[in-house]
């Protein structure tokens, strides 16, 4: 196919572009004659099988491709395959698409070039696929576009595209959709050089990624994923000087050796092997991580070399850094670290590579740096550090193992126990019932067992009003309050007094309905003295059958007790003698009709800062810290 040859001694031997894809049957090639362009301000619309073939001259002396067939953009479709070879496919305008693939067709383009000429304008992908289509490109360019305005891209809608051994200057933009690049090297700076969303999977091996755009007021990383899978092996992701190359949302990454710039993770899973992390690694918002070996080189630019949040879990064999930040690794107290080896390697900061010995082996310079914890520690961990309280803490683990089990059989589609979460907390005065409320509102959140993190505190005060018919309205706005988490009510007997002009019964109607009305929604904890606890519960038969699980708090102990006094002295920079003040209680505590446990060591230790006050006002020492002998003997009954 090319020009009609009209000289003398010639007859036309070549077809018409337009005759020749009219004639064309299945599976037939159009053969463009070399330097013969048709129709390259046109869109070729194809519904056939059919191959395209040009023709290209190789430069001697650069080895450059010069292509001499160029033609319109191609749209297809019908479930057509289309094969194009050795062709530029060039558009010159705004909004358009050089290739367009529909409706389960498939192109496959082999040594091909794809331009678009627009100078001005809003670019659309310049290569399109949707409605279950497929892309192939075999030795493929595509020119960057001349319009920065973050739009050129490969956009794979419902759709495959596989690409080996080709140069993209557009973004690759998956959704629903699949993806395999091989010896690839993708390079767009007015955006994601890769983005996937709505659970599409790509491979990528062997392949060069180099994009990403920061201002002011939006980032683009380089790699983003969203709700996707993407397996990256030998393979670079490029985006310097920013903290988030390679960034993942709702993700599962697969990442075997080659070269990241950085990487940032948000409730994603990774599994990394023999990979070099060039500025930092950040594992956050209950993300996972789990590999062998890591390497952080470390640039002073702010970025953390190693940062994790929010009940993360990093599972290493070793992670070597090379430049250390400071610090070089912050982690929040509820991050489940789990890392063999933590080592800084010999580092040549200039041209940023780690230094190997005569042996070829890499040189261990130092220990990891130093690892700063910041925020609370995990709930868990919280209540087994709480002094005494030994039967309350086992009842606690098991209560919240039976809830975590049955979560996990429902999540899998079991049956399970049924089990109501609600809660009596019985005990005297100061032993920790509250406190312990609050850890366990924390626990039942971290493990996904209620929904919220709220804690409501309450007691009659606020759910109890003086007219007929307004301790419902109350009621019911406290438990609305605590819906999705904790309701604690405190000295819950005070709601049943026994009187018959009192409103508490109707509170606790109101609250009998509510726990039925929302049984998967609310966890109530009722707490209160033992004795009166008990009598509380026959004011009401369906109380008792509503809260079947108990927590029984003992009173603490001497030791106990002084153990908790002098966490508090020692908490607020105070030095004492720990038998003098383990005397001090045993002595006092046998004198006082006040065994209200926490409470009473409390109100001990402000009685001792009290004397000591009162020494240093009448000596003028210095010494701010120390409780001496003497103000133990004063405090003393």
């Amino acid at each position: 196919m090319g020009p009609d040859d009209t000289s003398l001694f010639h007859k036309r031997t070549t077809w018409d572009f337009d005759q020749a894809l009219e004639k064309a049957a299945d599976g037939d090639t159009i053969e463009i004659q070399q330097g013969f362009s048709p129709q390259t301000d046109q869109i070729i619309r194809l519904k056939k099988n059919i191959t395209i073939q040009g023709h290209v001259q190789i430069n001697t002396e650069t080895n450059h491709r010069l292509f001499t067939n160029t033609i319109g953009a191609i749209f297809v479709s019908n479930q057509a395959q289309v094969t194009l070879k050795d062709i530029c496919i060039q558009i010159t305008s705004e909004k358009s698409n050089a290739i367009n693939v529909k409706g389960a067709s498939n192109v496959i383009a082999q040594r091909v070039l794809v331009e678009s000429l627009a100078q001005e304008g809003v670019n659309y992908p310049v290569i399109y696929a949707e409605d279950n289509s497929k892309i192939d490109f075999y030795d493929v360019t595509a020119q960057p576009s001349k319009i920065a305005d973050g739009n050129f891209s490969a956009f794979i809608l419902d759709s495959t595209l596989t690409v080996a051994n080709s140069w993209l200057g557009c973004r690759i933009s998956l959704s629903h959709s699949a993806a395999s690049l091989k010896e690839v090297t993708v390079v767009y700076h007015e955006s994601n050089a890769l983005y996937m969303e709505k659970e599409s999977t790509a491979t990528v091996i062997d392949s060069w990624l180099d994009g990403g755009k920061v201002t002011e007021k939006s980032n683009w990383p380089c790699v983003r994923v969203l709700d996707s899978k993407l397996t990256l092996t030998n393979s670079s992701v490029l985006q310097p000087n920013f903290n988030a190359a390679l960034s993942g949302k709702n993700a599962t990454f697969t990442i075997d050796q080659g070269n990241l710039d950085s990487v940032a993770l948000m409730s994603s899973v990774a599994h990394i092997s023999q990979v070099t992390i060039s500025e930092s690694l950040a594992i956050k918002a209950q993300s996972v991580l789990q590999a062998t070996t890591i390497f952080i080189k470390g640039i002073a630019n702010g970025n953390i070399n190693l940062f994790g949040n929010q009940q993360s879990k990093i599972q290493a064999d070793q992670i070597y850094f090379g430049m250390l930040t400071d610090p070089n690794i912050k982690m929040e107290q509820d991050v489940d670290l789990d890392v063999g080896t933590f080592k800084q390697l010999a580092y040549n900061q200039t041209n940023h590579t780690f230094i190997k010995n005569e042996k070829n082996l890499y040189t261990i310079t130092a220990d990891a740096g130093k690892i700063v914890f910041f925020g609370e520690k995990p709930a868990l961990v919280q209540l087994n550090e709480m002094i005494g309280l030994p039967v309350v803490k086992n009842e606690v683990e098991e209560f919240v193992a039976m809830a975590e089990m049955n979560k996990r059989r429902e999540d899998q589609g079991l049956a399970n126990t049924g089990m109501t979460l609600h809660s009596l907390f019985l005990g005297n005065p100061g032993t920790g019932k509250t406190t312990v409320a609050r850890i366990v509102g924390k626990i039942l959140y971290q493990k996904g067992i209620v929904a919220s993190d709220k804690f409501v505190e309450t007691s009659r005060t606020d759910l109890v009003a003086g007219y007929v018919g307004q301790t419902a309205i109350k009621t019911r706005e406290k438990l609305e309050e605590a819906l999705g988490g904790v309701l604690f009510i405190d000295e819950a007997y005070t709601l049943a007094n026994g009187s018959d002009n009192d409103f508490g019964s109707e509170a606790i109607n109101e609250i009998l309905k509510f726990m039925e009305d929302h049984r998967d929604d609310l966890v109530i904890i009722f707490a209160g003295y033992t004795d009166n606890m008990t009598d509380f519960l026959k004011m009401n038969e369906g109380l008792a059958s509503r809260i079947p699980n108990r927590f029984n708090f003992e009173d603490y102990t001497l030791d106990e007790l002084a153990q908790i006094g002098l966490s508090d002295l020692n908490k607020n920079n105070y030095t004492v003698n720990v038998d003098d003040y383990t005397d001090l209680i045993a002595h006092n505590y046998g004198l006082s009709n006040d065994h209200s446990n926490g409470r009473w060591i409390r109100n001990l230790n402000e009685q001792l800062l009290r004397k000591v006050a009162v020494r240093l006002a009448r000596t003028g020492t210095e010494d701010l810290s120390t409780i001496t002998a003497e103000d133990i003997l004063a405090t003393k009954l």
